[in-house]
């Protein structure tokens, strides 16, 4: 018998307190662990310090702004496997680079829908959960000589 499931943890990183709020609240009421912090600077601190899930991200904040979040993030061997979501105004989107965005998990616009925001998270982290499986099942497959996975059927 197993204990009781671990609530996943979402780091919200905005400058703007009410998203802050309403993030939360949309999060909390789906079960989930919520940490906020309107300063960037604070929020990496936070996820380097791990159990964190997946990081929601403004793009546009004073001092280190999302795109530096996002890259000092991938760049840091504890936190490089978190999953982003983006979270900016529509127009940033429309004028921000499509290849900035490969690698991040999501981009949302303000203002968002409740269920656009829970099925992001929810699909994200179905989606991390099914990778680290994989990963897990090959480290744990025997290789036959030419290195190969062995399955028996």
């Amino acid at each position: 018998m197993t204990g009781p499931k671990k609530a996943k943890t979402v780091l919200v990183v905005d400058d703007t307190i009410r998203i802050l709020e309403i993030t939360r609240y949309f999060l909390e009421q789906e079960g989930y662990a919520v940490v906020t912090t309107p300063d960037p600077v604070k929020g990496l601190e936070i996820a380097r310090l791990g159990g964190i899930d997946v990081v929601i991200l403004d793009i546009m904040m004073p001092g280190m702004n999302g795109y530096q979040v996002a890259e000092a993030l991938q760049g840091d061997e504890k936190t490089r496997t978190i999953p982003i979501i983006m979270l900016t105004a529509k127009a940033v989107i429309e004028h921000t680079p499509k290849t900035f965005f490969y690698g991040m998990y999501g981009v949302m616009s303000k203002p968002f829908q409740r269920a656009t925001l829970i099925r992001k998270v929810n699909e994200i982290l179905e989606l991390t959960a099914m990778q680290k499986e994989a990963e897990q099942k090959e480290q744990a497959e025997p290789l036959d000589p030419d290195n190969t996975p062995t399955t028996k059927l």
